[in-house]
């Protein structure tokens, strides 16, 4: 059989050739970079095609229109030049922001509100009712203080307990305070109750992880499914250990947490440990902030 012959030699009009060397000597900081090499004249020349790419980019990039807005052929990329015993070649690598946007998604551990509100600045969404006013304030506390004031939102369902807390979360991400861990409660409670009896490894590293998380949300607390085992094997000791660490936790609840120890006495018993729940979060809250029946977005 005849092998087949490939040629890997591209050819370029002259007319477009020469509109990459005026391209190029129009873009000072890629004449900068290539001369920073020490690429000389005739090299800049034979490798044109691969410079122009180089000014591409820098003329794009300059006037970046936003991570989820490139349209580069290859987005997120950016062309660099290398010279080495006279070869010039070409590499591609992330751009800054997409190295920005790697570390900022590495903040989380786990974060169970929709992907698409990473895309998102949701803290200008947010109202500057006086309850929410409060809450950032502690926050931002502990964003620039280090103070680790518990913060724990209740009221009624759909006024954007879950939407603040989020965005608090995304503040603390992109100041990358994380690791965070943002929970849906009933959920997340419930899995580690089956880890508990299936898995004690996965659950040991998950208690761990929810313990020793830089910040923490448990969001919709009290509407789990309530036993013992959930509150002294799993909900206590997280946060009990958060509160000896002086760990920054917010919970977003539909109920307050005087409410919260009443569900979680499930027996006379139970009712001693339900209580020092309740002092726990009391001691580390203070106080909870009700947050208004208007809609927060």
């Amino acid at each position: 059989m005849e092998k087949i012959k490939v040629d890997l030699n591209y050819s370029f009009d002259e007319n477009f050739l020469e509109e990459m060397r005026r391209a190029y000597h129009a873009c000072p900081r890629a004449m900068k970079y290539i001369a920073k090499l020490g690429i000389p004249d005739e090299k800049v020349e034979e490798n044109i095609t691969k410079i122009y790419d180089l000014v591409c980019d820098i003329n794009y990039c300059s006037n970046c229109p936003g991570y989820f807005k490139c349209e580069k052929n290859n987005p997120h990329l950016v062309h660099n030049i290398t010279y080495s015993y006279g070869y010039v070649n070409r590499t591609l690598t992330p751009c800054k922001k997409a190295l920005n946007r790697v570390a900022f998604e590495n903040q989380f551990l786990i974060h169970d509100f929709a992907d698409r509100l990473l895309d998102e600045d949701l803290m200008k969404s947010v109202d500057k009712t006086t309850p929410k006013t409060k809450a950032m304030k502690n926050f931002n506390e502990f964003l620039s203080l280090g103070k680790n004031k518990w913060i724990y939102l209740y009221g009624v369902g759909n006024t954007g307990r879950s939407y603040l807390a989020a965005a608090l979360c995304m503040e603390a991400a992109k100041k990358a305070r994380g690791p965070i861990c943002y929970l849906n409660t009933p959920n997340r409670l419930s899995e580690l109750n089956d880890l508990y009896f299936k898995d004690k490894d996965r659950f040991n590293a998950r208690l761990e992880a929810y313990s020793t998380c830089n910040l923490l949300v448990l969001d919709g607390f009290g509407n789990e499914f309530k036993n013992d085992l959930i509150r002294d094997a799993i909900l206590f000791p997280i946060l009990n250990n958060r509160s000896n660490k002086k760990l920054m936790t917010i919970v977003t609840s539909d109920f307050t947490i005087d409410m919260i120890s009443e569900m979680y006495a499930t027996s006379k018993a139970g009712s001693i440990r339900a209580e020092q729940l309740a002092k726990l979060l009391k001691q580390n809250c203070e106080k909870e902030i009700l947050i208004g029946e208007m809609s927060l977005y």
